[in-house]
C-alpha cells in the first residue's frame, strides 16, 4: 500500500477561494457600472425622443413660437420629462431658434436639443 494521498491540500483550496472571490469581486464592480451606464443612456435616448418630438409637434402644428421661456411636460418610454423651451430670434425674421433642454420627473438633467422653426 501507499501513503501517497490524492487530492488537493487545505492551502490550495485557500489560495484558489481567495482568486475567485477578487475575480469575482472585480465582475461584480464592472456590472455594477454598465447597469448605471445602460440607466443612463436609457435617459438620454428618451429624453432626445421627447425634445424630436415637441419640436416635430411643433412644425406639424405650424406654431410660431413667442421668444422667451416656456416650460411643457411629455411622456416618453412611460415615463415623464420635463421641457424647457427657450426661443430666440435669429439675423433672419422669419426663422427663430429654439432650445430645448430635458429633465426626467426626478429633476435629473438628461439632455438638450436646438432647432429651428419657420414662420410659414
Amino acid at each position: 500500500m501507499s501513503n501517497k494521498s490524492e487530492g488537493f491540500t487545505l492551502v490550495e483550496i485557500l489560495v484558489a477561494l481567495t482568486i475567485l472571490a477578487i475575480t469575482m469581486g472585480a465582475y461584480l464592480s464592472q456590472l455594477d457600472t454598465q447597469i448605471s451606464q445602460t440607466h443612463t443612456i436609457r435617459n438620454r435616448t428618451l429624453a432626445h425622443w421627447a425634445g424630436q418630438n415637441h419640436l416635430a409637434n411643433m412644425r406639424l402644428k405650424n406654431q410660431w413660437p413667442k421668444a422667451g421661456n416656456q416650460s411643457f411636460s411629455s411622456v416618453q418610454g412611460q415615463q415623464e420629462w420635463l421641457i424647457q423651451q427657450n426661443v430666440s430670434t435669429t439675423a433672419n425674421a422669419q426663422i427663430k431658434r429654439v432650445q430645448l433642454s430635458m429633465f426626467a420627473a426626478d429633476g435629473e438633467f438628461s439632455g438638450s436639443l436646438v432647432g429651428y422653426v419657420n414662420n410659414e
